[in-house]
């Protein structure tokens, strides 16, 4: 299909959120591993910025992508490779096979702890999603020789016991079983079944294990020495323990292409780019993401292109 606009096109293609070569310009961290809310649907590929910048397009607020402003990350959902927390994808749904499951909400961080993909723990787990430094935390190299940063998979533990207090469901088609949810009768074999595209290597039982004791026994004190968990409540002791994929997700896109008050797209110097507009999660400038900023801007691109000269 060709069509030709006279007036001017506008960028408007969601974004670069599921695209880890692009992402990384913007911070070195966030390698394949985090996903991309609602990926489910649409993966977000950054088509309409780099079909930008092969004429020239500018970026524009590259660090936005990872500031302490917003809900650039979350913590997510549990037990499945999508694991963003603003919208649900129904079993139901045609588009369910992309999802692979509905994931686990943590009602009580109290009930899990959260490992490497090395079976150590590395944070407080009751920090907000908000918290800043618990992201540092989760986005630091844990040594995968094959590159130099990005945290590795997260994994969340825990036991049948947790699963009653949270009245989790730990099946199909609440968790993936396919690589993103484990279960088994011993902590030792549960490391052991983590199988994952991003689980650069077995996760070590032995260090799971030792973990999970060293966690018990502050259970038994009440006081995490480790990473000053509040009050550690509940031992992970009661089989069959559980394994599920909670590595932090990426939001939305906070980054894009530079743009003036009225969407036009800017060049590297500046200079206003003749016809061509973007808007939403395509255009950067803003800590902001979302549908007002779609909005916002796809109509000042419209107002701005209908007054132009056929």
């Amino acid at each position: 299909m060709n069509i030709r606009a006279r007036k001017g096109i506008v960028i408007a293609t969601g974004g670069s959120a599921g695209n880890p070569t692009f992402r990384t310009m913007f911070d070195v961290r966030l390698t394949a591993e985090y996903q991309a809310e609602n990926s489910e649907w649409t993966q977000r590929t950054a088509d309409g910025e780099i079909a930008a910048m092969e004429i020239g397009a500018a970026l524009g607020a590259t660090a936005c992508q990872t500031t302490q402003d917003d809900n650039l990350l979350t913590k997510g959902r549990m037990g499945k490779k999508s694991n963003g927390t603003a919208t649900d994808l129904y079993a139901a749904s045609p588009h369910f096979f992309r999802a692979g499951a509905l994931g686990l909400r943590v009602n009580d961080y109290q009930n899990v702890i959260l490992v490497k993909e090395k079976g150590l723990r590395f944070y407080d787990e009751t920090a907000d999603t908000r918290n800043y430094e618990y992201y540092a935390a989760a986005l630091a190299w844990t040594g995968d020789p094959k590159k130099m940063n990005g945290g590795g998979p997260i994994w969340a533990i825990f036991d049948s016991d947790a699963v009653g207090r949270e009245n989790w469901q730990v099946k199909p088609p609440y968790v993936d079983a396919n690589g993103y949810f484990f279960s088994a009768d011993t902590i030792e074999e549960l490391a052991r079944k983590i199988v994952n595209e991003y689980q650069w290597r077995p996760m070590p039982p032995a260090a799971l294990r030792q973990t999970v004791e060293r966690y018990n026994s502050f259970v038994d004190k009440g006081v995490d020495v480790d990473f000053k968990k509040p009050t550690p409540m509940h031992k992970i002791a009661k089989p069959p323990f559980h394994a599920a994929w909670h590595t932090p997700a990426i939001h939305d896109s906070y980054t894009g292409i530079r743009i003036n008050t009225t969407g036009q797209v800017l060049d590297l110097r500046g200079k206003v780019i003749p016809g061509l507009y973007a808007c939403g999660d395509s255009s950067g400038g803003f800590g902001q993401h979302g549908i007002c900023r779609a909005a916002t801007f796809g109509r000042l691109a419209g107002w701005h292109a209908a007054n132009q000269a056929a």
